[in-house]
């Protein structure tokens, strides 16, 4: 080879160097890499909940399965279904090679989640709880997933919308509250913090709060005896309420404080619960302006 032909060569070289490293500098390049081994990019969430968090905390995009009923925001109705409440896929998970998989610790199967712990897969446990729980756990995704940018304005706005709440009808009046989750087998709820918080906020006293278990199968006997003031339906349904207007001898048959709220608003843990909340608070005011009315 000339001078002349090995100095074009070597300048041809050096001039793809340059481009390249123009257009991916080193630190770029870098960062790339660190964030793709630093935090999950492909993530499989096991119940409705723990989609709405991921999504709330800056994750969304990768979301690559999701369990039934994830069904908020938009954009969650379009991932591949991988679980149901009562079973998890574990062939299409693998399939889908994720490399984080975020589940329902009182609600997915723990044998199912330790089958796929077998396969080495990282797992994370969002326990549902409180009303605060919400802020906090937003927050710990946000770390995990490295968009901390998103999850705590994200978080801190939750705080601030259910302080609001809390100061806004901390006058609301003090109701003895039946909350049908169920129709048949009639089931309602006991000491669950998640509903019963959101039943004190608005003043309503639970009268089936004492039950052993959190989530009792009672009868009509048992709620005529308890005579409540308000009856709340957990259902998107008229027709799940409709055995009430049988019993007048009920205060709240009676004064007819019968309601129903969405349970996708209020029964999930996710930020939206601040709607649901907002709209139990309103119904207490409601319930009460009714037998002020008729007394």
């Amino acid at each position: 080879m000339s001078v002349h032909a090995r100095f074009v060569s070597l300048f041809t070289i050096a001039l793809f160097i340059m481009t390249v490293s123009s257009v991916l500098s080193p630190s770029v390049q870098a960062q790339s890499t660190t964030e793709q081994d630093k935090y999950p990019q492909r993530i499989v969430s096991l119940s409705p909940h723990t989609t709405e968090l991921v999504f709330a905390a800056g994750g969304g995009d990768r979301l690559i399965g999701v369990s039934a009923y994830s069904d908020y925001p938009e954009a969650a109705k379009a991932l591949p279904i991988v679980a149901s409440s009562q079973q998890i896929n574990i062939e299409t998970i693998l399939a889908l090679e994720p490399d984080m998989i975020i589940y329902w610790q009182q609600g997915n199967s723990a044998a199912d989640i330790n089958q796929l712990k077998k396969f080495g897969i990282p797992v994370y446990a969002s326990k549902t709880g409180g009303l605060d729980d919400i802020g906090i756990q937003i927050q710990r995704l946000g770390r995990m997933l490295g968009t901390e940018s998103i999850a705590d304005p994200v978080s801190e706005k939750y705080r601030q919308a259910l302080a609001a709440l809390r100061t806004k009808y901390k006058h609301n009046p003090k109701q003895d509250l039946f909350y049908q989750v169920w129709p048949t087998p009639l089931m309602t709820v006991a000491n669950d913090p998640w509903l019963q918080q959101q039943f004190q906020l608005c003043g309503f006293n639970n009268v089936f709060n004492d039950s052993p278990v959190p989530y009792p199968v009672i009868n009509v006997e048992q709620v005529l005896v308890k005579q409540p003031a308000v009856i709340i339906a957990g259902s998107v349904n008229d027709a799940e309420l409709a055995q009430w207007q049988t019993w007048q001898s009920i205060p709240a048959v009676k004064s007819g404080n019968i309601f129903r709220v969405n349970p996708d608003v209020s029964h999930r843990f996710s930020p939206r619960v601040v709607q649901g909340i907002e709209t139990l608070c309103e119904i207490a005011l409601q319930a009460q302006q009714k037998v002020n009315t008729k007394h």
